[in-house]
């Protein structure tokens, strides 16, 4: 039995949840119990038993669930506890490493300590299923949530004529007027979500959803599943699309290891970065590397201010190369793969096992097992990495 209390406000981390436990059940031949409050899901899994528990039955895996929340809560604050102490400890350390006073064998023996501190401390990250979510998700959504959203597109002005896109994107508005409307060129239906730009300005074949005030899971979730594939520049609509099985293009993606697609029908767009300090371009090869982490990390925590790297937006030219990548993907069903592609796959899997121990954002997003994921680098950018 695997029991699961989804959050279904934020679909893509409800979906991510939710493939990842029938994945879990198919394993173990149990079942999906789900503890719902409020929403209900739109979605059943094919193969996997999933069981909305009521009346008595809900009262005791509702306690279950609060026991088991309760014992993973002083467990990370336990662990967070821990971090902290082996931080202090570690700085203590490294002081003590830059003495010359002490003997040479002593600095030795206290790098070592530092190292295996290092370790303990970042032992417990929860890291992303990769490997559960690479096969596609056996999951169907239901007929009446398909009549309800197809409903609220079409009063939308979106219809079956025109195979869809769905594009969000806080790209320059430039940017991303142009690339819509080379979508539109190409016979697609673009719907516009993320947040709404007043410059960016609408035309024939785009229905702009940015300034609804607010767009229920059923809407968003059918665009993406009703989608010939989407563009998107957060990582939860590009799990949303792990879901229901839809092609997906992230593009201005600023960490190849968070934004690498799990699945074969995934590409990948890196921004370019730029040193700050020195006004040079920072190739895709250091964004593999332990300085440009630890940057981005501070951009993280305390704010864009005060890292050393900047990022320019993916250009028109390189985001018009990428669709047509991702429709040659989807017309010969994923077979073209180029070798460059293949060595940066095998380069962020060989860089995600060095990184892991030290950075505990490596840890939890790089390779699971040695698997990032089938999906691949745009080639343009692949075959320019050295």
């Amino acid at each position: 039995m695997v029991l699961l209390r989804p959050d279904v406000s934020q679909p893509a981390r409800c979906g991510i949840d939710l493939v990842a436990a029938a994945a879990h059940a198919r394993e173990t031949g149990g079942a999906v119990y789900l503890l719902l409050d409020g929403q209900s899901m739109p979605v059943s899994v094919d193969g996997v038993p999933v069981i909305t528990p009521h009346g008595m039955q809900r009262v005791w895996l509702s306690v279950v669930w609060r026991t088991a929340s309760a014992a993973r809560d002083v467990r990370a604050r336990w662990r967070h506890l821990e971090a902290s102490v082996v931080h202090e400890w570690r700085r203590e350390l490294r002081r003590h490493i830059g003495d010359e006073r002490l003997p040479f064998e002593l600095r030795q023996r206290l790098r070592s300590m530092a190292e295996a501190s290092t370790r303990r401390g970042r032992s417990e990250t929860n890291a992303f299923p990769r490997r559960m979510l690479r096969a596609p998700s056996a999951v169907s959504l239901s007929s009446d949530f398909v009549e309800e959203a197809r409903s609220q597109l079409t009063a939308l002005g979106i219809t079956d004529g025109r195979p869809l896109v769905t594009f969000e994107s806080r790209t320059r508005p430039d940017i991303a007027v142009a690339v819509m409307e080379y979508l539109v060129d190409e016979g697609y239906a673009v719907a516009r979500i993320g947040e709404p730009a007043d410059s960016v300005h609408s035309c024939d074949g785009v229905v702009d959803l940015t300034t609804r005030a607010s767009r229920p899971l059923s809407l968003e979730m059918f665009l993406v599943s009703a989608s010939a594939f989407i563009m998107c520049e957060s990582i939860e609509l590009q799990q949303l699309a792990y879901l229901v099985n839809t092609p997906s293009l992230m593009i201005n993606a600023r960490d190849p290891f968070v934004a690498y697609p799990v699945r074969a029908n995934g590409l990948v767009a890196l921004s370019s970065a730029i040193d700050l300090e020195s006004a040079q371009r920072i190739t895709i090869g250091d964004m593999l590397t332990q300085p440009y982490f630890r940057d981005l990390h501070k951009q993280q925590v305390r704010g864009r201010r005060r890292g050393s790297h900047g990022y320019r937006d993916n250009t028109v030219e390189e985001l018009t190369e990428a669709i047509q990548e991702m429709r040659a993907g989807i017309t010969d069903g994923w077979t073209s793969e180029s070798e460059s592609q293949s060595r940066f796959r095998q380069r962020v899997v060989e860089a995600g096992a060095a990184l892991a121990p030290i950075s505990a954002h490596v840890s939890e997003w790089g390779p699971d097992d040695g698997f990032i994921g089938d999906g691949r680098l745009v080639r343009f950018q692949a075959d320019g990495v050295s």
